[in-house]
């Protein structure tokens, strides 16, 4: 008779099996990934381009292109385009971040030739009408100018801004003003020179047939349209600034505490086993920051340790917000708990929790066909669809040992490399 009084044993996966989507190479010079899994009647359409603010001349350009893109075409305004959406059950989303745009739809499979008819008249012809540009641009310089009376966005862009470099395409961000400069014409420039089928990415995933399959090549993959990019432009080698930093925030009563730099690429041999180091650092609610910094100190809700990967970079950061009195006394924490993943072993009961959370997280990340579409993605656009990766990172949950994790902490976790900043009332250095 099962004992439920008595915890179950953990057990590692020795092995995921990842699924592999279908690869077409379509006539426009797109290719066409196909996911075909579960067993509920709803697909997604994801379409990637090589347009993101890497690519702009003037700021704003990447990330207005693309969000404007559903708010009117040459035969379509935004209320029919909404309202079309709205009778079919659709549903449309569309961001750009510093590498790529995402063009995003959610469907019923038996309407995806009605989602796709419009979603080609968004991507191919958009408008940009002049009232819609001038309602985003108030609502966008609104919306950021609040945001930058917080410490903690602008602790985040001094750090980005440090690492890389304020002229850096990773390192640049828009101010309020430069709403004001937005126009029509703009953003219609950057679709005609970023957009087009050559070098796109179609991920069709969800319960897919032939049939839907032949509906995404006649509206995505028949004719050549615009002007994409096969590959991704050169970029300047960053510029960091290290060391301390400190932006004077009065009558705050949190200071924005940010520590990073830039770490190895997705490519790098290091990175799988540092990815387990940083989850013991600060990568999930057990961690060590969590538990002195919040759990025994009581300095902040939440802290963490995270790594953002870029096409052609990797930033490893660690972010919290704590009340301004005990900014110096965090600090210190921190590098206290770092310092201890250089010197001491880790103990084998603490390292198999991180084993059996970071193995539940790959499974989670392939749990259905959205959830796999996402991971595809995350392969294609960091690691040119290098299935092995998640064998490497498995490789790697399943055997690093203390020895690794002081080795790897000692040759990425070092303060002469790193960029220390700080938004708050008081400076703490």
């Amino acid at each position: 008779m099962l004992n439920r009084a008595q915890q179950p044993p953990i057990k590692i996966a020795e092995h995921i099996s990842i699924p592999q989507p279908a690869f077409i190479n379509l006539n426009n010079g797109s290719k066409l990934l196909v996911i075909n899994e579960g067993d509920v009647d709803v697909c997604r359409i994801d379409i990637l381009f090589n347009a993101g603010s890497r690519y702009q001349t003037q700021k704003l350009e990447a990330v207005a292109s693309t969000s404007l893109m559903p708010e009117g075409t040459k035969k379509y305004t935004s209320q029919q385009i909404s309202e079309y959406f709205d009778f079919w059950g659709s549903f449309i989303n569309v961001n750009a971040d510093k590498d790529f745009a995402r063009v995003t739809a959610y469907t019923l499979t038996k309407h995806l030739s009605q989602t796709l008819d419009r979603l080609e008249h968004i991507i191919k012809e958009p408008t940009y009408p002049t009232d819609e540009v001038r309602v985003w641009a108030s609502r966008g310089k609104q919306n950021l100018t609040v945001q930058l009376d917080k410490t903690s966005t602008i602790a985040r862009m001094e750090l980005f801004k440090n690492i890389y470099g304020e002229n850096h395409p990773y390192g640049m961000f828009a101010m309020p003003t430069d709403y004001d400069k937005i126009s029509r014409e703009n953003l219609a420039g950057f679709h005609s020179s970023n957009f087009g089928s050559e070098g796109a990415i179609i991920i069709l995933s969800g319960k897919i047939s032939d049939t839907h399959i032949n509906e995404a090549v006649k509206y995505l993959g028949t004719a050549k349209w615009g002007n994409g990019k096969l590959g991704s432009n050169a970029i300047e080698d960053s510029n960091p600034n290290l060391g301390k930093q400190f932006v004077k925030k009065d009558n705050a009563v949190q200071s924005a505490i940010r520590i990073g730099c830039e770490v190895c690429h997705r490519t790098h041999p290091d990175f799988t086993d540092l990815s387990v180091a940083n989850t013991l650092l600060g990568g999930y609610f057990g961690s060590r920051l969590m538990k002195n910094i919040r759990e025994d100190k009581g300095y902040t809700y939440g802290i963490g340790s995270y790594m953002v990967s870029l096409r052609d970079s990797t930033l490893l950061a660690i972010s919290t917000e704590v009340g301004a009195n005990f900014t110096k006394n965090a600090i210190h924490e921190i590098w206290k708990e770092i310092d201890r993943l250089k010197k001491e072993p880790v103990p084998l009961a603490e390292l198999n929790k991180i084993r059996s959370h970071l193995t539940g997280e790959v499974l989670r990340s392939f749990n259905g066909p959205f959830a796999t579409a996402d991971s595809i993605i995350g392969l294609l656009n960091y690691n040119n669809l290098d299935y092995s990766f998640h064998d490497r990172l498995m490789n790697s949950i399943k055997h690093i040992n203390p020895e690794r994790i002081m080795e790897l902490a000692n040759k990425w976790f070092n303060q002469e490399t790193m960029v220390e900043c700080v938004v708050g009332p008081e400076n703490p250095f």
